[in-house]
C-alpha cells in the first residue's frame, strides 16, 4: 500500500474519486483535451490496472482449483459435501431468480425504453457495433461441455464451471483417498500459499491500479450517449439498490447479525469490483478478507466463494433483465405473460456459467435478445454505459458472494466426528 498509516478502503475510496475527476476532465467531449492528443497516453493511463489485474488473473485459475479441492477435502465426509453443496446453490437459485424479478418489475414500472425510442436510429449510428460470436449448442452438450476434455484449454478459455468441476473432482479425490492424495494435496497447499501472497503483492498496487482503471473508463464513456440513457441507468441501479437491501433482509433473518455493520465490513471487496469490473479477479482478496476478517470456517470460504464467483452472478443477471426488457420497450416488441416467464428462467440460466471478466455481459444479453426475436443491434444502443454498469453489478456480484459465505457460515454445521457417513 502506498500509505500505510492510511485504511486500505479509504486508499481505494481516494483513487476512485481521483479516478472519476481525471477521468471528467480528460474525456474528449469536456474540451479540454482533444481525442488525438489523448489517445497515446491512454494505454499508459490503464497499465498500473492491467499490471493489477493481470497478477490476480495469473493465479486465479490455479487458486479455484485448489480453494475448491481442499474445501471439499475438509469437510469430514460426502454427507457434508451434499449438504453444503445443495444449500449453497439453492441458495445461487433463489437469489438469482429474485435479482431477476427485480430487474423484470421494475422495468415494467419505470419503462425507461420510452424515453429513448426517437433517439435509437441516431444512437446506432454514433455508437460502433458490438460484434456477438454466436454458438448455438443444445442443453445435452452444453452439460457434457462441463467435464473437461483439455485442461490447458479450460485454462486458455477460462471455462469456469469446467474449472469448478475439476477442483470438485479433485476435492472428492483428497476425501475418500486420504492417505494416497497426501503428497498432491501437501502440494495444493503449497500452491494456495504460493497465489496468496501474490494476492498480497497485487494489492500493494490496488489504489494506484484502481485510479488508473476508473480514470481510463470514465475517458471512455461518451456524455451524450451517458445522457440519453439515463432513465435506463437509473432502473439498472436502482435494481441493484433492491439487490443489497434484500441481502441485508437475508443477512438479518437467518444470522440475526446487523447486515450494515456486515457491508461495512466487506467494503473493499465491492470497491475494487466497481473498479476492475472482474469478479474472479477480485476472488483471491475475497477469500482472504472472508477468513481473516469476517473469521468464517475455511472450509465455507474455500467452497462458496470460488463457486460464487462462477455461478452466483445476480448483479449481472438483474442487468441482462432490465436490458432485454428496455430494448423490448424501444423496438415495440411486446412480451407476453409466457415470455416474462421464460425470461426468468432463460437469464437465471445464462447467468450460471457467465465468465466473471469484464464486458461478458454483452455476449450473453446477446443470445437472450435473439431468444426472445428482440433485434441484436439494440446492444449498440447500451454500449456505451455498458462498462459503468458493468462496474456496479460486478460490486453487487461480489457482495452477494461473500453474504452467501456469511450465511452459510451461521446455517451449515460439519457433522461430528463420531457421526456416519
Amino acid at each position: 500500500m502506498f500509505f500505510p498509516k492510511i485504511p486500505f478502503w479509504i486508499q481505494i475510496l481516494i483513487s476512485l474519486l481521483l479516478g472519476l475527476i481525471f477521468g471528467l476532465l480528460l474525456n474528449p467531449e469536456t474540451g479540454f483535451v482533444s481525442s488525438l492528443s489523448l489517445n497515446p497516453y491512454l494505454a499508459w493511463m490503464k497499465l498500473p490496472g492491467d499490471i493489477f489485474l493481470n497478477l490476480l488473473q495469473m493465479i486465479m485459475i490455479p487458486l479455484v482449483i485448489v480453494s475448491i479441492a481442499l474445501g471439499v477435502s475438509s469437510l469430514r465426509n460426502l454427507k457434508d459435501l451434499w449438504d453444503l453443496g445443495s444449500k449453497t446453490l439453492l441458495y445461487f437459485v433463489f437469489t438469482t431468480v429474485i435479482s431477476v424479478s427485480i430487474g423484470i418489475s421494475l422495468t415494467l414500472i419505470i419503462k425507461p425504453g420510452n424515453h429513448i425510442q426517437n433517439q435509437t436510429l441516431e444512437l446506432n449510428q454514433n455508437v460502433n457495433p458490438t460484434k456477438v460470436s454466436e454458438k448455438k449448442e443444445t442443453i445435452p452438450e452444453i452439460i457434457a461441455d462441463i467435464i473437461p476434455k483439455n485442461l490447458v484449454n479450460v485454462w486458455s478459455k477460462q471455462q469456469m464451471l469446467s474449472v469448478v468441476f475439476f477442483g470438485m473432482i479433485l476435492g472428492i479425490f483428497f476425501l475418500t483417498s486420504r492417505d494416497s492424495g497426501a503428497a498432491l494435496k501437501a502440494f495444493c497447499h503449497s500452491l494456495e500459499s504460493f497465489c496468496l501472497w501474490v494476492v498480497a503483492t497485487a494489492m500493494k498496487l490496488a489504489p494506484l491500479a484502481v485510479l488508473g482503471l476508473m480514470s481510463y473508463a470514465i475517458v471512455q464513456i461518451g456524455f451524450s450517449l451517458f445522457l440519453g440513457l439515463l432513465s435506463y441507468i437509473g432502473t439498472v441501479l436502482f435494481g441493484l439498490f433492491c439487490i443489497m437491501v434484500f441481502y441485508g433482509v437475508l443477512i438479518l433473518f437467518f444470522t440475526r447479525k446487523n447486515p450494515i455493520r456486515f457491508l461495512n465490513q466487506v467494503r473493499e471487496i465491492p470497491l475494487l469490483g466497481f473498479s476492475t469490473s472482474s469478479s474472479s479477479s477480485v476472488l483471491p482478496y475475497s477469500l482472504k478478507l472472508a477468513k481473516e476478517k469476517l473469521k468464517l470456517k475455511e472450509t465455507v470460504a474455500d467452497f462458496v466463494l470460488p463457486l460464487g464467483a462462477t455461478i452466483n452472478m445476480d448483479g449481472t443477471a438483474l442487468y441482462q433483465a432490465v436490458a432485454t426488457v428496455f430494448l423490448s420497450q424501444v423496438y415495440h416488441v411486446e412480451l407476453s405473460s409466457l415470455d416474462l416467464f421464460l425470461l426468468v428462467g432463460t437469464v437465471t440460466a445464462a447467468s450460471i456459467g457467465t465468465a466473471a471478466t469484464p464486458g461478458v455481459g454483452l455476449v450473453i444479453l446477446a443470445s437472450i435478445l435473439y431468444t426472445f426475436q428482440i433485434p441484436i443491434e439494440g446492444i449498440t444502443i447500451l454500449f456505451g454505459v455498458d462498462r459503468f454498469l458493468d462496474m456496479c453489478r460486478t460490486s453487487v456480484n461480489l457482495t452477494g458472494d461473500l453474504s452467501c459465505a456469511f450465511i452459510m457460515d451461521h446455517i451449515w454445521k460439519e457433522t461430528k466426528p463420531n457421526e456416519k457417513n
